[in-house]
């Protein structure tokens, strides 16, 4: 089979020289996925042929070996630090390593470089021996074509492993294949120091001025994208290698760009290191750990690498209280890490005023408790009012005052203090996205990513491999990879109908939980236990919160890996659309995990009833009813456990999951180094952490969004919500820290321009809030109807108290069949058997038998909606109407007042893009004078 063309980064121009090239430093790239109008392998340092062939060697008895060798059991060619070739030396492969050490010693266990001591290991793949051909055969050609691309390999044997079964491959990237790459992708680098004053905001203290952590600050330039014959600081050339030039997180990025385009075969899917890892051909493929994460060391100079930096100022419990070192999370896990934890660290920081205010609210609510009139009523005078019974039959007559303590816990989530909290919280809301947007853009400028996703990612691998059709690209002229419009439609189309199908799975998972709540209340009233049924209701929703937790997390892997499929299927050209996408699918579902019971607590329980004399009974048994002071303690319940249950589960296996894991993997590598330390290596203590998530971040920002959520969209039933989310934060941020540093391979320094579609997210969170804060207050508070008792003349025409008001009377010799209770319970409860003279209440606004427009003879007027339910309910559409436009204008008078992009960070980049524009004046006066002087000698 003919291998498929090459497709790839668009516009590349021929990156190889004429020039000598031993080992294939520059990227040969025409066979891999990607790159296109690459020129074949450039010439080597002794000849026009191309680089020699690969020839495995694993029969072999060494425990390294390079793969720039054509012959592996009896010698090699030594390379120089910068890839070029050094003397034709001839050394004994089975006798001397190319550092001049015996083969036989072991490796240093603590090296980040080849066996040499001078290149440096950028990537590692791990894989053992297979006795499927096949799988050998894969990897034989994925080394032999990584060779060929320009890449460097170094193996180590698995008699140095700990389990004497896997192979280390090492992989370097030479000095001259790293300044092609870093063209490539349009690094940006240092020109010269900002000179731009810095605003007197920005020197302003910060909470944690006195608790910044001890690591050097990066000092700040202006950058430029790279190009291999541009003045740069601290750069001499192309001509002199300069290891520390590129950080390794750069170094790792390009590496990983060529194991990911890389093909093994010359079938259309046969490329890159991840489907080879899926087929068992490699174990793992990461980038190391700048060295162990604890210094041996004492004192303030036992620091010895950038991790134990990290770790020590930054990871460990003790340092919670220290501001974020992002400038160094930057530079040693990429942008995309760094920006989820100044995002995380913002949010953190905007939640403390809302939990003080939260706190005062709670405390506020707690301390008045006792002169709030409606639940003295309950709890005094209209105590002995007689309900009607919860549920058919099996349920009993009880006095009102039972409810008492119900009451008064309520009044701490439902007092006047709880609406200003409501807007309160729909402002803090608005400024938190204003406000992030600022700090985001200063972000952006800071690590050079402002125009990443519009001009340096690259198509994804699988993409250009699958996609049939190609179209001229009007910014580079370059023949491309597309999908039509149609073809596109259609998998969006067919994805969303599948989405569709499993929102109604979850639904269903809502309705059984429904279902289920209905079921047991009847199940608990028919207990004997007098104590156990007079909490019914309260048993009832803490255990289905717990079920709604388990049916959560069993949910989420099934959906997940469903959402994966379907987002492969749609085939987005760029990363960032694919997570996007993928982000998309999964927070619909989640947003239905999580929020759907909390909905039909907040707005449907307790409002299709009926009544005592006509329920409703959709399965059967009638639905559930709210307790007469309201379902908000209820809704509160329900958001605290989820909220809370579910943020301590995830810190249990954030924990103790990867901890396990850990002590799994390197239970025998911790025998080895009691006994021998030397053979326990670097690369391999790495191999032993717990692979970096296969989607990046996304369960974390998953995470703190829907606790988000949590916070801004139900802030009206539970108050302390932002306090517990402040707490959990607090302790979330250092654990994922510890995670980064002391559990998890390193991962790819992946680059990111923001927190991509979480933002939109964020801001329709942000909106919807408004709408549903003023629904609960209006539906699920008795906010509006107490206000009306209040403030209108219902008090004196009445003379009723507000519960007397509130309920509604009904005879019990109405009761129809299904309802009726037992005989014993009325007789027990009124003491005769005179039903007629008997009357229960109930929480509605129905005309009542003793009412003025009541008639026996006329079913039309009994037990019908009176007028001041009508009016209640006028009230409160007219509450939700005011409420949502009030805030949200003042919300979009925020949004215009405040710019997104701070003014001194606009200076910066106008003055960057300046210097940019000099530089490259420069770059091409110099060529030009260079090709004169040319011109000139050649004439002479």
């Amino acid at each position: 089979m003919a291998t498929p063309p090459a497709l790839g980064f668009e516009g590349v121009e021929n990156m190889a020289e004429s020039e000598g090239n031993a080992g294939g430093v520059y990227p040969r790239l025409s066979g891999s996925i990607g790159f296109e109008g690459v020129s074949p392998p450039p010439p080597t340092a002794e000849g026009n042929q191309p680089v020699p062939s690969y020839r495995a060697a694993m029969d072999s008895s060494e425990s390294s070996y390079l793969v720039n060798n054509d012959k592996p059991s009896s010698s090699y060619k030594r390379y120089n630090s910068d890839g070029t070739a050094a003397d034709a030396v001839e050394l004994a492969i089975d006798e001397f390593d190319e550092g001049g050490k015996n083969r036989n010693d072991t490796p240093d266990r603590n090296t980040l470089t080849f066996r040499d001591g001078e290149r440096i290991i950028d990537y590692v793949l791990a894989y053992s021996e297979s006795s499927e051909a096949d799988q050998n055969a894969k990897r034989d050609s994925f080394h032999k074509a990584l060779k060929e691309e320009g890449l460097q390999l170094e193996i180590e044997d698995k008699k140095y492993s700990q389990d004497l079964e896997t192979f280390f491959c090492k992989v370097h990237m030479p000095w001259k294949m790293c300044l092609e790459y870093a063209e490539l992708f349009k690094i940006k680098m240092p020109i010269q120091k900002n000179d731009v004053d810095e605003p007197m905001t920005a020197q302003c203290c910060t909470p944690f001025a006195m608790c910044r952590p001890n690591v050097e600050e990066e000092e700040d330039y202006f950058t430029s994208p790279f190009y291999k014959d541009g003045t740069f600081i601290d750069y001499q050339g192309p001509d002199v290698p300069q290891p520390n030039f590129f950080t390794p997180a750069q170094r790792s990025r390009m590496v990983h760009e060529v194991l990911l385009r890389t093909r093994y075969g010359d079938e259309q899917q046969q490329f890159g290191i991840k489907r080879l890892v899926s087929q068992g051909v490699y174990t793992s493929f990461f980038p190391l750990h700048s060295g162990s994460y604890k210094s041996e060391k004492l004192g303030v100079d036992r620091i010895e690498n950038k991790r134990q930096e990290l770790f020590y100022e930054w990871a460990r419990p003790g340092a919670f209280m220290k501001e974020q070192p992002y400038d160094a999370i930057r530079e040693y896990f990429g942008e995309k890490v760094a920006i989820y934890f100044s995002w995380l660290g913002f949010y953190t920081l905007m939640l403390v005023p809302a939990s003080i205010v939260g706190l005062i609210v709670f405390i506020y609510g707690l301390a008045t408790m006792s002169t709030d009139p409606t639940s003295n009523e309950i709890c005094g005078k209209d105590g002995d009012l007689i309900m009607c019974p919860q549920c058919d039959e099996l349920c009993t007559y009880w006095r009102l005052n039972t409810s008492c303590l119900y009451s008064r816990v309520t009044y701490t989530v439902d007092n006047p203090a709880t609406i200003f909290f409501t807007i309160f919280m729909a402002l803090w809301a608005t400024f938190f996205m204003e406000f992030w947007k600022r700090q985001q853009a200063r972000i952006q400028y800071d690590w050079d990513v402002a125009d990443y996703e519009e001009a340096e990612q690259s198509m994804r691998p699988e993409f250009q491999a699958n996609a049939q059709n190609k179209k001229k690209n009007p910014i580079t002229h370059d023949y491309e990879p597309y999908m039509t419009m149609w073809e596109r439609g259609l998998r969006i189309m067919s994805s969303l109908m599948f989405i569709f199908f499993l929102l109604l799975v979850v639904l269903a998972a809502i309705l059984a939980i429904i279902i289920y709540r209905i079921f047991v209340v009847v199940l608990i009233y028919n207990s004997p236990d007098q104590l156990i049924k007079s909490q019914a209701s309260l048993i009832t929703t803490v255990t289905a919160a717990c079920l709604s937790v388990i049916v959560i997390t069993l949910l989420n892997k099934v959906y997940e890996k469903i959402a994966v499929f379907l987002t492969d299927r749609e085939m987005w050209k760029y990363q960032t659309e694919w997570e996007d996408s993928f982000t998309v699918k999964m927070y619909l579902f989640q947003f239905a995990n999580y929020y759907g019971t909390i909905f039909y607590i907040a707005f449907i329980k307790g409002r299709i009833i009926g009544y005592p004399g006509d329920y409703i009974r959709p399965f059967y048994y009638r639905n559930e009813e709210c307790d007469p002071s309201g379902c908000l303690t209820e809704l509160a319940i329900q958001l605290a456990i989820v909220m809370v249950g579910k943020q301590a589960l995830n810190n249990f296996k954030e924990i103790v999951i990867p901890i396990l894991v850990k002590l799994f993997k390197s239970r025998k590598g911790r025998k080895k180094i009691e006994t021998d330390d030397d053979k326990y290596t670097s690369w391999e203590r790495d191999y032993d952490l717990v692979d970096f998530p296969v989607h990046g971040l996304y369960e974390e920002y998953l995470e703190m969004v829907i606790q988000y959520g949590f916070v801004t969209l139900f802030v009206a039933a539970f108050p302390l919500a932002p306090f517990f989310a402040l707490l959990n934060n607090i302790i979330e941020v250092r654990l994922d820290a510890t995670k980064m540093i002391t559990q998890w391979k390193r991962p790819m320094a992946d680059r990111a321009q923001d927190i991509g579609t979480w933002f939109v997210i964020l801001q329709a969170i942000s909106k919807m809030a408004v709408l549903i804060n003023a629904g609960i207050i209006a539906f699920t508070s008795d906010f509006i109807q107490k206000s009306m008792y209040e403030y209108t003349d219902v008090k004196q025409d009445t003379g009723q108290s507000y519960i007397e008001w509130s309920l509604s009377t009904f005879r019990t010799s109405d009761f129809d069949n299904e309802s009726m209770p037992i005989p014993a319970f009325e007789n027990a409860t009124f003491g005769d058997t005179i039903y007629a003279n008997h009357v229960c209440r109930y929480r509605d606004f129905r005309n009542n038998p003793n009412s003025s427009t009541w008639d026996d003879s006329d079913p039309s007027t009994q037990y019908v909606l009176t007028k001041t339910y009508w009016h209640v309910l006028t009230a409160r559409l007219a509450f939700i109407l005011v409420f949502e436009h009030l805030v949200l204008g003042i919300a979009e008078l925020i949004n215009f007042l405040v710019p997104d992009v701070p003014i001194d960070v606009r200076d910066r980049t106008l003055r960057e893009k300046f210097l940019a524009k000099v530089s490259l004046h420069e770059r091409i006066k110099h060529q030009k004078e260079s090709d004169s002087a040319e011109v000139v000698g050649t004439t002479f």
